[in-house]
């Protein structure tokens, strides 16, 4: 084929635009309706069922979108017998009997793939990835992951709109085959999410957190995994990354590491770090990844709430987050590892704002020492919140797991608010800041959700990588709340545990916990890879380890399972919350949660007398959600609960 040639009796070629899996990609005209388009190639060898199906995935795939906006118009698909496409090229042919080369007949995009374009502002990406989110938000309606967007895939139109491209990586939500020839494994270890690159099966999130990779490298020129630029096509190994770099690469991609530079990015940040969470149960969905940039992008509200999206893990009895999946907003998820933000070296306030007795002494500090000791409600201070509680402040020292402490403020008869003071294991993201501090601890505040405020108190010199969270929302079946509220009470309670902290180590409890307590104990013994087998596809390797080894959790990918063991306080379960058994000698209750996704398994360790002598136990709790019905949930709760039950020590 070459230049001023026409092809199939209506194209004329130009020149070749781009090169893809099939071969060139041609700039035509078309001379029946007077308009250019781009001549794409995809080959099949042999002319089988199978091959032939996958192959006409793209288009058909690319079919169901003619109409948006913001997805590349495929017109027509012209079939030429390989012999004589390859003769007309002047190549010796190849492939069976049957083999063919299937011209795909698309809209031409001037802009070309965004990969060689110079880069743009944060202002600039946020309304390229609305108009994109808006693109995979319709895919993901109609049951089709993208799974591979990225700056090549992205082209503009000459009016400057984003338009997605390239569907040969495309997967059927819920099926069994990739739509194109590609296969499962199709993706950019660059920009792929960690469940594309581990070969899980795609989802919509998948696709979300590649738009936030893709949307990073629109600011800052370079992939956000440290690559020198986008080489797809380069076999591993070879070119200028070599072996180790591109082992690096994919190892980056399995474990979900990104390096986003927030400098860069600015007004993006919390966009793309609730984008970026490993878990992709934790991800936006694309509809509110829309509205999200559009906001960014100047042309919506300012937000109303935290762009982190509330997590979908299961709530306890008592209204409070879950065991693990403890949402403090997108600094503590990502302290916790949803994702790596490479070391910061401070939070910008150094010298300035540091009493000069803690500043200057060159030494390093253990903000919380040995968490098997510490006295967690030493940081609650119920005096500072007197003036918000009508009917007084509560500290509630039995309840949860042992790396926390609740106060409950009870504005009235009808209204409470929950403050829950927590320990966090991990270091602060870059780029996050703190909006004051006392002494030598930092107060870093993030954006205000309508029906909670979190904060997070760090230390540049913490030896440790302990964090304390203060997280604030309002108690159940309180009838008016109010952000404004909230984070005063927020900003008094951190206040408070923060001059606790400047002065040295958390103190230790006294008395110290039991020998027999469970606080000594490390709850991700419990379940073993045998034990966990029985949630299908769960990662036994790889869990998320909490404070002390106090609590562990473990996802999948099969139905968005997630599984958790943790030590939790409360009064003994009784059988009205559920359905009563016995497990290897312990009582154990199991609970469907109120959302139809979640069930909990309590097993009780032991008794004891709590505060103002009230009978408080301490238990193993077992939690699991996923997309199954409950009934399932809870046969897999209590499987777990079995398994842990025989685990526990002998009293």
């Amino acid at each position: 084929m070459r230049s001023g040639e026409e092809f199939a009796d209506r194209y004329v070629l130009k020149e070749v635009v781009g090169a893809g899996r099939g071969g060139d990609v041609w700039l035509a005209h078309d001379t029946v309706v007077g308009q250019d388009v781009a001549l794409k190639p995809e080959r099949t060898d042999g002319g089988s069922e199978t091959a032939v199906r996958r192959l006409l995935g793209e288009p058909r795939a690319m079919a169901k979108f003619r109409d948006h906006p913001h997805v590349v118009t495929l017109f027509d698909v012209v079939t030429v017998a390989r012999d004589e496409s390859e003769a007309a090229d002047g190549a010796t042919p190849q492939g069976g009997p049957g083999s063919a080369t299937y011209w795909f007949v698309m809209e031409y995009v001037p802009g070309g793939g965004l990969d060689r374009q110079p880069t743009v502002s944060p202002e600039r990406a946020a309304r390229i990835g609305a108009q994109l989110a808006d693109a995979l938000a319709a895919l993901h309606e109609a049951g089709i992951v993208h799974c591979d967007v990225k700056p090549a895939n992205i082209g503009l139109t000459r009016q400057g709109a984003a338009k997605l491209l390239d569907f040969g990586a495309a997967y059927r939500v819920g099926g069994t085959d990739t739509i194109t020839v590609n296969g499962p494994y199709s993706f950019t270890p660059d920009y792929a999410a960690p469940e594309l690159a581990r070969g899980n099966v795609p989802r919509p999130a998948s696709d979300v957190f590649c738009l936030a990779a893709t949307l990073s490298a629109l600011v800052t020129g370079a992939p956000p995994r440290g690559g020198a630029a986008e080489d797809d096509d380069a076999p591993a190994g070879t070119g200028r990354e070599g072996e180790e770099a591109e082992r690096l690469r994919y190892w980056k991609a399995e474990q979900g590491v990104v390096e986003l530079d927030a400098t860069a990015v600015g007004p993006l940040y919390p966009v793309l770090t609730a984008m970026l969470r490993r878990d992709p149960r934790q991800r936006p969905d694309a509809a509110e990844v829309r509205r999200l940039l559009e906001e960014v992008a100047g042309s919506g509200p300012r937000p109303p709430r935290d762009t982190a999206t509330t997590s979908t893990a299961p709530v306890g009895p008592r209204w409070r987050r879950p065991l693990i999946a403890a949402a403090l907003g997108v600094s503590a998820l990502l302290a916790l590892g949803s994702a790596f933000i490479p070391g910061t070296g401070g939070d910008g306030d150094s010298g300035t704002s540091r009493q000069a007795g803690n500043a200057s002494n060159g030494r390093s500090h253990a903000l919380v020492g040995d968490p098997h000791t510490a006295d967690v409600c030493a940081l609650a201070d119920p005096r500072a919140l007197d003036r918000f509680g009508s009917d007084g402040v509560q500290v509630d020292v039995d309840y949860g797991n042992f790396d926390r402490c609740d106060m409950l403020v009870n504005v009235d008869d009808k209204t409470r608010i929950d403050v829950s003071l927590r320990l966090l294991k991990g270091s602060p993201p870059e780029g996050s800041k703190a909006s004051r501090t006392i002494g030598r601890i930092g107060i870093r505040q993030e954006e205000p959700e309508n029906d909670e405020c979190n904060l997070l108190l760090t230390s540049d010199d913490d030896t440790e990588g302990t964090l304390v969270g203060v997280r604030v929302n309002m108690g159940k079946g309180s009838v008016v709340g109010g952000t404004a509220t909230l984070c005063t009470v927020a900003d008094q309670a951190a206040e408070g545990a923060a001059e606790v902290l400047d002065r040295g180590p958390l103190p230790r409890r006294s008395p110290a916990y039991p020998r027999d307590s469970l606080a000594w104990s490390n709850a991700c013994e419990l379940l073993d890879a045998k034990a966990l087998s029985v949630v299908p596809g769960v990662e036994a390797d790889v869990p998320d380890v909490g404070v002390a080894n106090w609590s562990c959790e473990w996802s999948s990918d099969i139905d968005e399972l997630d599984a958790e063991v943790g030590f939790f306080r409360d009064q003994p379960r009784s059988a009205a919350d559920g359905t009563a058994l016995t497990l290897s000698g312990r009582r154990t209750v199991v609970e469907p949660g109120d959302d139809g996704d979640t069930c909990a398994a309590f097993v009780e360790y032991r008794r004891y007398s709590g505060r103002d002598a009230e009978t408080a136990a301490e238990m193993v709790r077992l939690d699991i959600a996923g997309k199954r019905p409950v009934d399932k949930l809870c046969g897999l709760a209590k499987d777990l609960a079995a398994s842990a039950a025989a685990e526990l020590p002998a009293r």
